[in-house]
């Protein structure tokens, strides 16, 4: 299991956000031309360039990037394998690839304006605001069903997110000065996050 993971400066945001659609796994060509916003562009086109160096690096084939699409409930996912997950915020991207099986995976950009409502909803006593949002939001991932709801039914430790009935293992995620990011598993592969898992930064790479 790794993680890999960009931080975007203007020039790199501008040459993923000029990725010529028709070059994109199909399931994403139509939803990528379709987006006004150049930043919004960038991101998904630079998660899926770290799912393809993610796969490579992992020793799949990195034509199995091609075969993506999404789950009855909208959960990317490459037939066959292997597992993944993506997020952004700010100018940080990152992909977590794995052949464990589901993963969750969210980052956060620290910042200023959360609404002391929403931190006392979301904050936990093992959390504070982002680092809990973060676990909240990777946990729903990993589970293949998210929604707010479900965010806020989440009952956290330290490195447990109670859902479902269920305790899925969490691993915070360091990536980046300024942000918050953690990954989580499914219940019965929590052996996967007896160490930290591998986190490779790819933004000389791009």
């Amino acid at each position: 299991m790794r993680v890999f993971y960009i931080l975007l400066n203007q020039a790199r945001e501008a040459r993923f956000a000029a990725t010529a659609s028709e070059t994109l796994p199909s399931a994403y060509r139509d939803r990528v031309a379709a987006m006004t916003s150049p930043a919004a562009r960038a991101r998904t086109v630079a998660g899926l360039w770290l799912l393809g160096r993610g796969l490579a690096a992992t020793g799949d084939d990195a034509a199995r990037l091609a075969r993506i699409g999404f789950s009855a409930t909208g959960r990317p996912e490459i037939a066959g394998g292997p597992w993944f997950s993506i997020s952004h915020s700010g100018a940080l991207v990152a992909c977590a690839v794995s052949a464990i099986g589901p993963i969750g995976l969210d980052v956060e950009q620290r910042r200023d304006g959360i609404s002391s409502r929403l931190v006392s909803a979301i904050a936990a006593e093992t959390h504070d605001f982002f680092a809990a949002w973060c676990a909240r939001e990777a946990t729903v991932k990993a589970s293949g069903r998210v929604g707010l709801a479900r965010v806020r039914a989440i009952t956290l430790t330290a490195d447990r997110a109670r859902l479902d009935g269920q305790d899925w293992p969490l691993a915070a995620l360091g990536l980046s000065s300024g942000y918050a990011g953690c990954l989580a598993v499914a219940p019965d592969a929590g052996a996967a996050l007896s160490r930290t898992p591998a986190c490779v930064d790819l933004t000389g790479a791009s």
